[in-house]
Formats: C-alpha cells, sequence, structure tokens
C-alpha cells in the first residue's frame, strides 16, 4: 500500500493543534494529586467574625524641631505656638557705613506665606514676643519651654496686614529689637539674637507655613531690613531664619460613642489587633488588606488633607512598643475610608511572630491640626467595623 506523507503530516497538525486548545490543564490535573494543588482562597474580618480591638492613646512627647511645616493659632483642642531666630548678615556696602552711624534701618517686617489652613482664616491674629533665653529645635525640652515662656518679654507687634485669601501675612516688630538684631551680627558687644515667639490671639483657626526642613527657600519667612542714607539711596536687605519651631499643646478631645479617634500635633493614636485564630496554618499571604472607616461627621481636615495613616508593627501591646526594623505600611485615604496593604504583618504573624497588634497614626503629625475619628470594633454595624481581608495560596 502506498503511504500519503502529506495527509498523514496533515492529520497530526490537527491533533496537535485540537489538543493544544483543550484547557492547558486537563492533562496535568490527572497527574497532580488533589492535596497538593495550589488553591487561592479569601477571609476577612467580617464574614469571619474575627475578634478584635481598637482603641486610641496619647504618645508621652513628639518631636517638632524637624517638621517641614511651622503650626500657628489656635482650633478646637489645640494651641500652637511658632519660635524663628533670623540669621543677619549685612553686605560691606551697608555694614560699614551703618557701623559708622552713615546709614540708619529706616524700617523693618516680617513676612510669612501660609501654605496649610484649619478653621477660621478671616479673623486670624496673633502676637509678638522677644525670646531672651538660649534655646535648641533639635534639643527642646520641657525645662528649655518653660524658661521661654517664664522670660518672655511683652507684646512687640506693632501692626498686622492680612486679609483673608492673602498669599502673605506682613507684620512688623518693635525696630529698637531689630536694629539690636543687626548690631550684634557685626558687634558680639550686644545682647543675643533669640529671635520672637509668635503666640495666637485668635480662637477658631491654625495657619501653616513652610519650616527650614522643606524646599522652596522662597517661601521661607523672610525679615524684610531697608537702610537709608539720607538723600543718598534706600537699600533692602533680608534674613531668612536660621532656627525655627513650633510648639503645640492641648487636651485630648472626648471620642464619640463607638469611635477611635486620632489627632495630629499632640499624639492621639490608635491601637489595632485582630485575633487571627480563624484563620488556616501553613498558607502564603498572596496580599491582606486593612480597612478603616472615617466617622465623618467628626473628622476634620485642614486645607492639605491628611492622605495616608501609617500602620507599625507592635512587639508588645501594652506598652505599645513598635517593632522598627518590620517598617511601617501607608493606608491611603479612599473615599470615606482608609486603606492599604500590611501583607508581611499578617505573614509574620501566621509564620510565628506573637501578634502584639499594630500601631495607626497620622503620617502628617507634626505638621498638621487634623482629626481622623474611625468606627471602632464596637460600632453595631459589623461590616463598618475596621476589617481585614486576606487573600492567601493553600495546598
Amino acid at each position: 500500500m502506498k503511504i500519503n506523507y502529506l495527509s498523514l503530516l496533515f492529520i497530526s497538525l490537527i491533533a496537535i493543534f485540537v489538543s493544544c486548545s483543550d484547557d492547558p490543564n486537563s492533562v496535568g490535573n490527572v497527574l497532580v494529586p488533589d492535596k497538593d494543588k495550589v488553591k487561592s482562597k479569601v477571609v476577612d474580618s467580617y464574614n469571619n467574625s474575627f475578634e478584635q480591638s481598637f482603641i486610641s492613646f496619647q504618645k508621652d512627647s513628639l518631636f517638632f524641631g524637624s517638621s517641614s511645616r511651622l503650626l500657628l493659632g489656635s482650633y478646637k483642642n489645640i494651641s500652637s505656638e511658632a519660635l524663628m531666630a533670623f540669621l543677619i548678615s549685612l553686605p560691606d556696602s551697608i555694614e560699614v557705613p551703618y557701623d559708622s552711624n552713615l546709614v540708619t534701618l529706616k524700617s523693618s517686617w516680617i513676612e510669612l506665606y501660609p501654605n496649610y489652613w484649619i478653621g477660621d482664616s478671616v479673623n486670624f491674629n496673633f502676637t509678638a514676643h522677644q525670646i531672651n533665653t538660649s534655646w535648641n529645635a533639635i534639643e527642646i525640652n520641657d525645662d528649655t519651654v518653660n524658661a521661654i515662656h517664664t522670660t518672655l518679654g511683652a507684646n512687640i507687634l506693632e501692626s498686622l496686614e492680612y486679609t483673608p485669601g492673602d498669599s502673605v501675612i506682613k507684620f512688623t516688630i518693635d525696630n529698637n529689637l531689630v536694629e539690636s538684631w543687626v548690631k550684634k551680627s557685626f558687634d558680639e558687644s550686644f545682647p543675643e539674637n533669640y529671635g520672637i515667639l509668635l503666640a495666637p490671639a485668635s480662637s477658631n483657626g491654625i495657619m501653616g507655613f513652610q519650616g527650614l526642613t522643606n524646599f522652596p527657600n522662597n517661601v521661607y519667612p523672610l525679615l524684610h531690613m531697608e537702610f537709608e542714607k539720607e538723600g543718598k539711596f534706600i537699600d533692602t536687605v533680608y534674613a531668612y531664619p536660621n532656627l525655627d519651631l513650633h510648639l503645640p499643646t492641648g487636651e485630648r478631645l472626648s471620642e464619640p460613642q463607638n469611635t477611635v479617634l486620632l489627632q495630629s500635633s499632640i499624639g492621639v493614636r490608635g491601637k489595632l489587633k485582630f485575633s487571627l485564630d480563624n484563620v488556616p496554618e501553613n498558607i502564603l499571604v498572596n496580599s491582606a488588606i486593612l480597612d478603616l472607616q472615617i466617622d465623618e461627621l467628626n473628622t476634620f481636615q485642614g486645607t492639605i488633607k491628611t492622605d495616608t495613616v501609617a500602620v507599625s508593627f507592635l512587639s508588645d501591646y501594652n506598652s505599645i512598643t513598635v517593632n522598627e526594623d518590620f517598617g511601617r505600611y501607608p493606608l491611603f485615604l479612599k473615599g470615606s475610608k482608609y486603606s492599604g496593604e500590611i501583607r508581611q504583618f499578617v505573614q509574620r504573624w501566621l509564620d510565628g511572630e506573637k501578634n502584639e497588634g499594630l500601631e495607626i497614626k497620622l503620617s502628617d503629625e507634626n505638621r498638621s491640626a487634623s482629626i481622623i475619628t474611625f468606627l471602632s470594633s464596637t460600632y453595631p454595624v459589623d461590616s463598618l467595623k475596621p476589617r481585614l481581608t486576606i487573600y492567601y495560596s493553600s495546598k
């Protein structure tokens, strides 16, 4: 019999095509025992009734010396003072004739450039006071703050120019004080320049302006000094701060029922713990999403919202000890909740790390006055409680 090899080749190609078009697992499935197949599943705190606890606490102390934004004003339970000292360096063309009384300091003023508001910006007001003791933004402590307040001078603010919506707040202080700073810049016999403290004089709004740890430098607070040589010229010299700090104080607000209230500036944070007893053992966590629902009626944000919440791994729930080696996760503001990935934390618990829960804090804690209130673990609607959804693979 004569074989038609071309027809045989055609039939073989059809067979290969048909087998490839089948379910790619159809052959392999029969070779892999059911107990060894990888399966993707979901378990979450809502459908599986995880036990949970979410409460607030106040951090003992916060460090504000590295804040990218300084806060000044009062809002609800918060009051914040701002401190600054200006570094003055005169050019020779001004210093030499000034030292010889050929040039005078005609006028001086300070400008602030707001980049943040919370509350009322219409009736905003403050006072200015000479600081008479040494301070350092890095080593500030209660003793230093007490010494500043004890020796603080009287109000030296002479005028304030500000219209709501303006991009600049201009104010003048006692020109004699600025003159003493100028002389100190080249004559050590004059008193030290410790700068000024700005204190809120209105009660319903807080302004924020750029601190020294942030950029660009063209919006730092700026001291303007106009020097005049009578009948010949007027020249302006500028000085930027070389020290700055803000000092927020306030008592904690009471929390509405079934909520957890977190607040920037005074370090009100939360600690959250889920029991993982209902999670299967020996699993690989592909994703773990934490959702915190906002109580919008009791949440107050400024012109720049708190867009993230920082979640840290606790090594001790009672003492609220954070394990810094494990880093932190951000939860992002998404509509009426903050939501984000905490996969590695959950995997560590399931792999044997002791489950002591999480610390929850506002990411802009030292540069805003935000109040974010969350629905707590005792909220009567289960689906709106803190929710942990775990996507995992298992054998």
